[in-house]
């Protein structure tokens, strides 16, 4: 569905969904390559990677581990409130760091299962952001986050988690505590 095929899904149809991933590839990944590229050349980076491509190569190359790939839906560039979304992205990555290098958790533990068992696979998650939770549930107390478990997708309450500890403790609260965790 990400890919943009919307047809039914069957071995029949194999053809046409392949080559809608194939499209939505093309269109989507080559031009944020062209952008990584740009980038890599500001710092020199490139050369050394065509001059050395064996020492880069695992720097870029998943070997036998999971692909996952979080992508965040940010507002209009320049608001406040990509502002806000980028920093609670940040607070996510931190949270992720911290968990990794936390082996015990069990909430690490889950999502480590879950790649190995999609050995060599693509996982994606898409981050949205609830700037409004007041609006559709009046006045209230806090809001955990939803996810949409068909399209991969986490919706992360703003006003709920503008710092770091705000940030884990909701976060932590809706994985552990929270009964289905689900956005219908």
């Amino acid at each position: 569905m990400s890919c943009g095929y919307l047809g039914v899904v069957s071995l029949e149809k194999k053809d046409e969904i392949i080559r809608a991933i194939i499209l939505h590839a093309t269109l989507k990944l080559i031009p944020m390559l062209q952008e990584i590229r740009k980038g890599l050349q500001l710092y020199g980076i490139g050369g050394l990677m065509e001059k050395h491509p064996e020492i880069c190569q695992p720097l870029f190359v998943p070997g036998t581990e999971t692909a996952v790939s979080i992508v965040a839906e940010f507002s209009e560039k320049g608001s406040y409130r990509e502002q806000v979304e980028v920093a609670m992205m940040n607070h996510l990555q931190d949270l992720l760091q911290e968990l990794d290098m936390e082996d015990g958790m069990d909430g690490l533990m889950i999502i480590k299962e879950h790649q190995e068992s999609q050995e060599k696979t693509h996982f994606k998650i898409t981050v949205q952001f609830n700037h409004n939770c007041e609006a559709e549930y009046n006045e209230h107390r806090i809001c955990y986050p939803t996810v949409a478990a068909c399209s991969n997708t986490i919706m992360l309450p703003v006003k709920h988690m503008l710092n770091y500890e705000d940030f884990k403790t909701v976060l932590m609260e809706g994985f552990f505590l929270g009964q289905e965790f689900l956005k219908v």
